[in-house]
């Protein structure tokens, strides 16, 4: 059955894509959206680029046909701009002023009462927002409310992690010790292997036999990792991840390395311990530029007092704690310890 996805501002403000994100259903945006929308368009950040891609996919679509009566989208979907949806008396029961949250619960509401009319035909209506008490208030009147998270990373196996276990025969990690590469070709995979890929070999026979190698640039073999697990600014891996970065990150053949994974895991200090030692240590580099995304989850950035460093250190603390962390640490006597 079809639906009717009613949209908040946050929601196109947090990823412009949505427009398209709801497949072969109706896709409504209250006319008070366009409003906030377009009050958001001369800002600098990443809030004004979205508004900016959304005015000018919402102008593109203008010439498909009228918005207020419904544009077909690719997806089997169709996209409507609610100029005038009934009234405000019912939200208004409920909560009195006419905020721009209240119109666009307004409309979700009138849409949801005009489903119900038909019975045997009623489309589920949906209110999605980022905003948890909008979502509280559409529940207050009855209104399916939902998140919107199609924007999230899939858990488990949907996405490259860049490493793979596989458990094989412990002839074969054997010989890996012995001469010091595999042939990917002779080990008769199922399942195809990408250049730089991270391999863990684990015994299938369910000893502690196990190796940790690196798919080769031209994806024939599996390598061992050229650096051994020696302090880096005095940073030593904790575990076979955090080898798997640094491999990485010191790897002047790879030009950019992504790393995600939750606070706490060492990305941000791995991560300026290898620009230390390419800059400070090999030559390599004249300087390390550090950048973080000024992009504000509450109040916005000209909210908070004082000059333009100040206004930045939120952002930059744990930036600052990491280089304080590191320069503080010093070699003595060839082992590395903090002093």
């Amino acid at each position: 059955m079809k639906k009717i996805y009613v949209l908040d501002t946050n929601v196109l403000l947090h990823d412009p894509l949505a427009l398209f994100a709801f497949g072969a259903n109706e896709v409504v945006i209250p006319s008070v959206v366009l409003e906030e929308i377009d009050s958001k368009k001369r800002l600098a950040d990443e809030i004004g680029r979205n508004a900016r891609f959304v005015s000018r996919e919402l102008d593109r679509m203008r010439e498909i046909g009228h918005l207020h009566n419904g544009v077909a989208l690719e997806n089997g979907g169709v996209l409507k701009v609610e100029m005038n949806h009934r009234r405000f008396v019912r939200v208004q029961e409920q909560f009195g002023e006419m905020t721009n949250d209240n119109r666009i619960l307004a409309v979700a509401l009138n849409y949801h009462l005009e489903e119900q009319e038909q019975p045997e035909s009623a489309r589920p209506v949906i209110l999605v927002s980022k905003d948890v008490l909008v979502r509280v208030k559409a529940d207050v009147l009855g209104v399916t409310a939902e998140d919107y998270l199609s924007d999230r990373i899939a858990e488990g196996t949907d996405h490259y992690t860049g490493q793979v276990t596989l458990h094989v025969h412990p002839a074969q990690i054997d010989e890996f010790y012995t001469y010091r590469f595999l042939s990917i070709n002779q080990m008769g995979l199922k399942q195809k292997l990408h250049p730089n890929e991270f391999v863990i070999l684990r015994d299938e026979l369910g000893t502690s036999k196990s190796a940790l190698l690196k798919v080769s640039q031209d994806g024939a073999r599996l390598e061992p990792l050229h650096l051994s697990n020696e302090p880096v600014w005095g940073i030593t891996a904790r575990n076979a991840q955090q080898r798997m970065a640094l491999e990485l990150l010191l790897n002047d053949d790879i030009p950019l390395v992504t790393l995600t994974g939750r606070a706490g895991t060492g990305k941000t200090l791995i991560t300026l311990a290898a620009g230390l030692m390419k800059v400070e240590d090999e030559h390599k580099y004249k300087k390390l530029l550090i950048a973080r995304p000024v992009v504000p989850m509450g109040k916005d950035i000209g909210y908070l007092p004082g000059e333009k460093e100040e206004k930045l250190r939120p952002w930059m603390q744990p930036i600052y704690d990491n280089l304080e962390f590191l320069f503080d640490t010093k070699k003595i006597g060839g082992t590395w310890t903090k002093s």
